[in-house]
């Protein structure tokens, strides 16, 4: 009995062990453009929430830290193991996260405006094609990857620009996200800082901050890989 099991014990460990080799590939091929910049798809909010209702701009302070993640157009759990493909081929790398510090600095909102300022980090992206797979539905894969990145002082790159609401939303943002103890470790923290009471119209459903500007077209992604398979079969 205990044979029997020991036996099915260690095929369930050598099936699971086939399934995980399968899912992997052994080179990254460099097709198209590599070391190119575009926004990320998410937005964090690096100040309170204002209402601009004055006689003149309104200068609002900003910064504090955000956490951006890497991304591809394979799946929405791409494993580690492409990320290392794609990092030797590129020689930079495409950590999990990047957290890293939003310049403190003062952005004008125009008067009649309501809503907080967001921060866009930048992208460092590569396109090619993955080969040598174990799963030969894999090979000949067309890739783009993205990646956040930093300076040696611990800024994140992106830009600044913002974001409009309406005064109920924006009067609810009481606090800066980015400025919570948690920010420098985490990019859940919107919430910390929503009070949807404090509102003129006491709304009681807290929008959710995190990000939302700038969410990747299906229509670029076949066009990326229309163009990948021309220089794939060119290469």
């Amino acid at each position: 009995m205990k044979s029997s099991f020991a036996t099915s014990l260690l095929s369930v460990l050598a099936l699971c062990q086939h399934t995980k080799a399968a899912a992997t590939c052994s080179n990254f091929t460099i097709v198209g453009a590599n070391n190119y910049t575009k926004p990320s798809p998410m937005t964090f909010a690096v100040s309170q929430g204002v209402v601009c209702n004055g006689a003149s701009d309104c200068p609002v302070l900003v910064g504090g830290d955000v956490t951006s993640q890497r991304t591809t157009n394979i799946t929405d759990s791409t494993p580690d193991w492409a990320y290392r493909l794609i990092s030797n081929a590129t020689g930079y790398p495409f950590n999990a996260t990047l957290t890293g510090a939003v310049e403190n600095t003062t952005y004008t909102m125009q008067q009649g405006s309501s809503g907080y300022i967001g921060f866009t980090p930048t992208y460092r992206c590569t396109q090619g094609i993955l080969s040598d797979c174990d799963n030969k539905d894999l090979d000949g894969t067309a890739v783009e990857a993205c990646t956040p990145f930093g300076w040696e002082d611990g800024m994140i790159n992106g830009t600044l620009a913002a974001v409009a609401t309406s005064p109920e939303t924006a009067l609810a943002l009481v606090c800066n996200p980015a400025n919570t103890s948690l920010a420098s470790s985490s990019n859940t923290t919107a919430n910390l800082c929503i009070n949807p009471v404090n509102s003129s119209s006491g709304n009681p459903t807290a929008p959710n901050l995190k990000g939302g500007a700038g969410v990747s077209s299906s229509v670029g992604t076949v066009l990326l890989s229309a163009a990948l398979l021309v220089a794939m079969i060119g290469f």
